[in-house]
């Protein structure tokens, strides 16, 4: 029992000393970013500016921590149903942002269709 803790320890530390070191070298891209960044020509960054696209994703879920996201976006389908159908849709936007972020276009056409008739699986 005490080498496993010490074992457990020992991974631990080691870990936190590389989630430093990437973290400071993280830091150092971003300074180096920003002067290049303020030695770009003003023109450049009216242009970049022009085109706000802001592109995100579903943030992590400790439920899901796997790499294989499917059951991930089948959830995020069915908590989304569940709220419009409690709430209304568009108090639930942001939920199907969320799955239509992280879910392949195909399943959703696929599911929508079977919940139109009626042979969903699901409970929403």
């Amino acid at each position: 029992m005490l080498i496993l803790l010490t074992r457990f320890f020992k991974l631990s530390l080691s870990h936190s000393l590389i989630y430093n070191t990437i973290q400071k070298q993280n830091e150092e891209e971003q300074v180096e970013e920003e002067q290049v960044a303020a030695e770009e020509e003003p023109e450049q960054e009216e242009e970049a500016s022009s085109e706000d696209i802001v592109v995100k994703t579903t943030p992590f879920d400790p439920r899901f921590p796997q790499q294989n996201q499917a059951k991930h976006c089948y959830t995020r389908y069915n908590e989304y149903h569940k709220c419009a159908a409690e709430k209304g849709e568009e108090e639930c936007a942001s939920m199907a942002r969320l799955y239509r972020s992280i879910c392949p276009g195909e399943w959703v056409e696929k599911w929508n269709e079977e919940r139109d008739n009626g042979t969903w699986p699901g409970r929403y």
